[in-house]
């Protein structure tokens, strides 16, 4: 940052605050934590109010996290596909915010915002979650306010030590030259690793009409649903008869799955990253009659295939259930 934009933040202040952080938690792409520590450095000098700065950049920051947790609410995992669309490394950051969130019920948020990959998606999941509005409220005032107070704060203190106007003038050429450096070889190497991914992903994978149509012929096949139970609670359906189980147990299990039948599985992840993952790794432990099942849930449902509420509980022994008949009727 330049000294002249220092200036530029000094007259237009807690205005322009509020702009770019509101404008940053509904996911447009800037990286506000310089402005915060800045505005609170220009508090120090006297130029801004931080009493002020923290309340306009708290209700900024509260009015953009809220929308994406209503959203999330409405749409559920079909907003996950929206950003995952938009993002280098959408499957990593989802499955990292669904763990968060399952494991802390929603107190995840009071630290998510120092996450990189969580702050965002953590909203709309915690929306999609049915966390209840007044726990979710708490949580995330709670956890914004604190983010927001620790960098005007440092800015604050830093400033009556460092004279950063100075140092600004200094280094503003070659930090800036360096964070760019730095920001496009991240972005090479994250747009690699997507590639490499989506190489990874190139399978032979059963259809939807395909799978009814093997049912419907009296074929019995094993379908197994491997959607995190975030995803569940979106979309509260599995295929007729599906056993629902997370992928390590699947893995683990592998010797119940019957020799004699397809084994089908889904989930509701870009690119069907779980159920590719899953048949590999079943594939590469001798489990060879098993696909994935091409565009997942949401694909099944999108043609009008039946599904169904009920479904076996996690653990149930694989070869004793009859996972279809269902679906066969």
């Amino acid at each position: 940052m330049h000294p002249s934009d220092l200036q530029y933040l000094a007259r237009h202040g807690t205005l322009w605050m509020f702009v770019a952080t509101f404008a940053e938690r509904v996911g447009l792409p800037l990286f506000v934590t310089p402005l915060l520590f800045a505005s609170g450095a220009l508090a120090a000098m006297g130029k801004l109010n931080l009493g002020l700065l923290l309340l306009v950049t708290t209700v900024a920051c509260l009015a953009g996290d809220t929308l994406w947790y209503e959203l999330g609410r409405w749409k559920g995992s079909a907003l996950f596909g929206l950003l995952c669309r938009i993002s280098f490394q959408p499957d990593s950051c989802v499955r990292r915010s669904e763990l968060a969130l399952e494991k802390h019920t929603g107190r995840s948020l009071l630290w998510a915002k120092w996450l990189p990959g969580v702050a965002h998606l953590a909203l709309p999941l915690a929306g999609a979650a049915r966390v209840p509005r007044a726990r979710f409220h708490l949580y995330n005032s709670v956890g914004s306010i604190a983010w927001l107070a620790v960098l005007l704060g440092g800015g604050y203190l830093s400033m009556r030590t460092i004279d950063w106007l100075g140092l600004f003038a200094i280094t503003a050429r070659w930090a800036i030259g360096a964070a760019i450096v730095v920001s496009v070889v991240m972005a090479a190497r994250s747009y690699w690793q997507r590639r490499e991914f989506l190489k990874s992903m190139r399978m032979a994978r059963i259809s939807p009409q395909e799978l009814y149509e093997k049912v419907r012929a009296g074929e019995e096949p094993v379908i197994v649903d491997l959607r995190h139970p975030l995803d569940f609670l979106a979309a509260p359906r599995t295929l007729p008869g599906a056993l629902r189980m997370n992928p390590d147990e699947v893995t683990k299990r592998w010797g119940e799955f019957p020799t004699d039948r397809d084994i089908v599985v889904y989930c509701t992840c870009p690119n069907e990253e779980a159920a590719v993952k899953v048949t590999h790794q079943l594939k590469d432990l001798g489990v060879m009659r098993v696909r994935p099942l091409a565009g997942g849930l949401e694909e099944w449902e999108r043609l009008g295939l039946p599904v169904d509420r009920k479904f076996s509980d996690e653990g149930e022994a694989l070869v004793m259930v009859n996972t279809n008949r269902g679906l066969a009727g």
